[in-house]
């Protein structure tokens, strides 16, 4: 039997060698799943005391919030100009939202399952709500104690004319509209449609 010469077998070992790279580090270790903070439907009913005044500061801070930016809005449109209203929307509703929160010791906002303003993406306890469309003021508790609540906004006729059917609102409207709000999808409702909630959220204790 003819023998190979060992040089040619050393030689074959160190190709294989140098083409199968450098052995292969180990992988890392997994990340520790996290899991998401557990937020709990609780019935007004079944609210202690302490969280039935948190709920009231909630629903205070709320109305101040839509009164004062109703205010605006009706003297913005008291002007005769439609689109002052929009900027009034864009500039002092978050500016509005701020103050109140400050002022109450929360957090406050709105928000819609079909948004004009990309900033007003509904917090994540309140996803599974907004997916679901709730239609009565719905409250939760948090994983730290925490009280938050979803309250319905309704289309009242005078919004129409910036949300309504998009052939029913003025062309200098719908073209403010696309300047502010790029992609808008609130669009399209009728007077006393669900539009989208305002939300609150009051820490414990």
């Amino acid at each position: 039997m003819t023998r190979t010469p060992p040089v040619i077998v050393m030689a074959a070992m160190l190709v294989a060698a140098a083409c199968s790279g450098p052995p292969e580090a180990p992988a890392p270790p997994a990340e520790p799943q996290v899991a998401a903070p557990v937020w709990t439907e609780v019935a007004d009913a079944d609210l202690n005391d302490e969280q039935r005044a948190r709920q009231q500061r909630g629903l205070d801070a709320i109305q101040a919030m839509s009164g004062r930016l109703m205010g605006e809005l009706t003297a913005a449109l008291d002007g005769g100009d439609a689109t002052a209203a929009i900027e009034v929307c864009s500039h002092r509703a978050p500016e509005i939202s701020a103050a109140v929160a400050n002022e109450y010791g929360l957090m406050l906002g709105r928000t819609s399952d079909r948004l004009r303003n990309r900033s007003n993406l509904p917090p994540t306890w309140a996803e599974p709500l907004v997916a679901r469309r709730v239609a009565e003021p719905t409250w939760l508790v948090g994983p730290d104690g925490e009280l938050a609540g979803l309250v319905p906004i309704r289309l009242k006729a005078e919004c129409a004319m910036c949300h309504g059917p998009r052939e029913q609102i003025a062309d200098e409207v719908l073209a403010r509209i696309d300047d502010f709000y790029p992609g808008d999808e609130a669009v399209g409702f009728a007077e006393g449609d669900l539009r989208g909630w305002f939300w609150v959220e009051t820490p414990s204790g």
